[in-house]
């Protein structure tokens, strides 16, 4: 009998049979605790860096964004400003030294020869100095004058103008001539002119290019200064009469940190309509007017509105200038400059400092606005 005997191999060690080859033992090993902790260390880093240059690009978006804004608004609220100002005391053809004759009852001037320039200090009661406009009631809610800035009153006869048919007597209505449509419409006031005279009239009644001006609305009385247009050489041309007064006023809107935003408002006649909102963030208006004293030196001197009195009808140049500053306070740092628009620094000051030559130092961008305007109508 034969015994077949089974030879088992020590632990640990391989046989290898013939025609066999070995097999790879493969051993797999984990990241030891430190290998962790530097991992996360590094890829915290590397976050952190992601999440600093993304805070960084976004805050430079912010405040070029910011600033671009401002600048925008600034340039608009400027510009509206200096657009009318050029026009002042603009009657046609007609020399700037006659005097237009006032037809309409409750017009905003008296004597258009003085009244189509003017400006004045807000005071802190509220009153202005010299006082406002004839037939203005500044607004307390909405729009109310902010103090210790400056307001200017332009007006004008629009540069847009139409010709007009001859009238035969001095009471006929101004009938438009050719197809242009009216730009005027009834209620407004209107002013005509040739090469000789102007009147200041109210439209009782516009349609299909007529213009009538009732006794009733012009001073009981329907006559103009001539029968205008009758000759071609006169070159008669009916305008609307402008009448706008600039300042800066109280919005009653806040921003994220409860700070007030005032903006750049614009009141036309009629004065009893609401004033309009130009553009938010004018936080200072100021003006100094231009005249010439010919019993001193006959150069041109500027003065401020406050200190106008005797410059009324003499004012050949303008100088406006506007400190904007953004809505929400977007800068790195508390705004520490000192501004100077027409003639005048406004410092950085607190919620107590005077708003005359102060602004509330915070962390808002500011940008200053400034521009001197001849005035084209003055010969």
């Amino acid at each position: 009998m034969t015994h077949q005997v089974k030879m088992r191999s020590a632990p640990g060690t391989h046989r290898t049979l013939p025609g066999n080859t070995p097999k790879a033992v493969s051993v797999q090993q984990g990241f030891s605790l430190i290998e962790m902790l530097i991992a996360m260390a590094v890829g915290l880093m590397l976050i952190g860096g992601m999440i600093t240059v993304f805070a960084g690009t976004k805050r430079s978006a912010q405040l070029n964004s910011t600033m671009a804004l401002v600048q925008e608004h600034g340039r608009f609220a400027l510009n509206s400003i200096v657009t009318d100002v050029r026009m002042a005391g603009f009657q046609g053809c007609v020399d700037s030294k006659v005097k237009a004759t006032i037809r309409a009852t409750g017009a905003p001037t008296t004597d258009y020869a003085l009244s189509n320039i003017t400006s004045s200090l807000v005071k802190a009661d509220g009153t202005w100095l010299p006082e406002a406009p004839r037939n203005f009631t500044p607004p307390t809610g909405v729009g109310a004058p902010l103090p210790g800035t400056h307001a200017l009153s332009v007006q004008f006869g629009s540069p847009e103008t139409r010709a007009i048919s001859p009238m035969t007597t001095v009471a006929d209505d101004v009938v438009i001539a050719g197809s242009l449509p009216p730009i005027v419409t009834t209620g407004d006031l209107a002013l005509i002119s040739n090469c000789q005279v102007a009147d200041i009239f109210k439209v009782t009644q516009a349609a299909s290019g007529v213009l009538q001006h009732s006794a009733i609305g012009n001073s009981g009385d329907n006559r103009l200064s001539a029968p205008y247009g009758q000759t071609p050489n006169e070159r008669a041309q009916v305008m609307r009469f402008e009448a706008n007064i600039f300042y800066v006023g109280n919005t009653q809107r806040t921003n994220s940190a409860g700070e007030p935003v005032y903006a750049l408002y614009r009141q036309s006649w009629p004065y009893d309509r609401p004033p309009v909102e130009m553009v938010e963030g004018v936080s200072h208006l100021k003006v100094r007017l231009g005249f010439r004293d010919s019993m001193v030196n006959g150069n041109l001197e500027y003065v401020s509105p406050e200190d106008s009195g005797t410059t009324d009808g003499r004012i050949e140049s303008v100088q406006v200038g506007l400190l904007m500053q953004s809505f929400e306070q977007v800068a790195s740092d508390t705004d520490s400059r000192v501004y100077t628009i027409a003639g005048t620094a406004i410092n950085p000051g607190t919620t107590g400092s005077s708003t005359v030559t102060h602004y509330v130092a915070d962390r808002r961008l500011r940008m200053a606005f400034s521009s001197t305007v001849s005035i084209r109508n003055r010969r």
